[in-house]
């Protein structure tokens, strides 16, 4: 790891003044200053006061990144790595990329933690294989990251979203099926909407894209606004997947306040299995995945590597998060077979 002596060598400067410089000491004058932070840059230095300390002593601190704390999805994987975390001693620190990227990348390239989790696919993974090492892990879910030093990353099976609530629809008799993507920035989106192609096309439906709509946001709001276009389509479909439960409940919504009858007009499904499915009227079908037994393994798994414990790389090449999926079923779907 780069010292402030070796910046102080490469550029023939005192260790004060390099010093001064990192700190943007108005006593260096600016061209040394942006000299010496450059160079930093360049080498890979961290500040040697985090640096110092975290060779010391851990900070007993985790740092999970996703993009959206407010989605009740992310809410509830939260809460799980809350809890897990505290059974080990660690406390949790959470960094939100809603508006930048910029304070969790701060905290991972100075080492400001023991670990990190990374659930967003909006940090890049340049950035990522450049810091993560073996007394700084960085786990990656949700997607593939491929790296010596990523000590644990766990991709979505690609096949598996999507297949299930598609498959259950089309079984129910429904062959005119919209789909309705949730933000753009959700891992899962991209791969539902892939895997509900796929079972079309092996059904013999063709895919219509007019049938797919975009909520552009993961939200109740969004899934409501979303809706009101749907309705202007309304007679040419008979089921709507939602691609997250928060979209769905807006959707629904929607469609209740147009004196659409849900399911007896027109079935939807959501995802997710949130708590708030089981609570609207009629009770939301959705699709649950095992959020709860892969978040504990996760947390598992990134400890035993902040512990420097043996991990088998080979295994968690076969670890898939949210790679089962099981059908809720409530009532908002009904049944077009006779």
């Amino acid at each position: 790891m780069a010292t402030i002596k070796d910046i102080a060598k490469m550029l023939d400067l005192g260790v004060s003044t390099v010093s001064m410089a990192l700190n943007n000491n108005p006593k260096i004058n600016k061209n040394t200053r942006e000299l010496v932070i450059n160079t930093a840059n360049e080498i890979g230095y961290i500040k040697s006061g985090i640096a110092v300390d975290l060779q010391k002593q851990k900070t007993n601190v985790i740092l999970v990144v996703i993009t959206d704390a407010s989605r009740s999805y992310f809410s509830k994987f939260l809460s799980v790595v809350q809890r897990e975390v505290a059974k080990y001693g660690y406390d949790l620190l959470i960094a939100t990329l809603e508006n930048s990227s910029k304070t969790a990348e701060r905290y991972i390239s100075e080492h400001r933690v023991d670990g990190v989790i990374i659930y967003t696919n909006l940090i890049g993974e340049d950035f990522l294989r450049k810091y993560a090492h073996k007394d700084f892990p960085i786990c990656v879910v949700g997607h593939y990251v491929e790296g010596d030093n990523i000590y644990c990353t766990f991709p979505v099976k690609e096949p598996t979203l999507g297949i299930s609530a598609t498959n259950y629809l089309i079984a129910k008799g429904h062959r005119n099926i919209a789909f309705v993507k949730a933000s753009s920035s959700t891992l899962g989106t991209p791969r539902r909407l892939n895997g509900y192609k796929k079972v079309l096309l092996s059904n013999n439906i063709p895919i219509d894209e007019s049938l797919i709509y975009d909520a552009k946001d993961s939200t109740f709001e969004a899934g409501y606004n979303v809706t009101k276009k749907i309705i202007k389509d309304i007679d040419k479909i008979d089921a709507i997947y939602y691609s997250n439960d928060d979209i769905a409940i807006g959707g629904l919504k929607a469609l209740k306040d147009a004196n659409i009858d849900v399911p007896n007009d027109i079935s939807i499904i959501g995802n997710n299995n949130l708590p708030e499915s089981s609570l609207v009227t009629p009770s939301l079908t959705t699709v649950a995945s095992n959020i709860e037994i892969d978040t504990k393994n996760i947390v598992k798994i990134l400890i035993k590597a902040i512990n420097k414990e043996p991990i088998d790389k080979k295994a968690l090449e076969k670890t898939y998060y949210n790679a089962t999926e099981l059908i809720i079923e409530r009532d908002s779907v009904k049944s077009k077979k006779k």
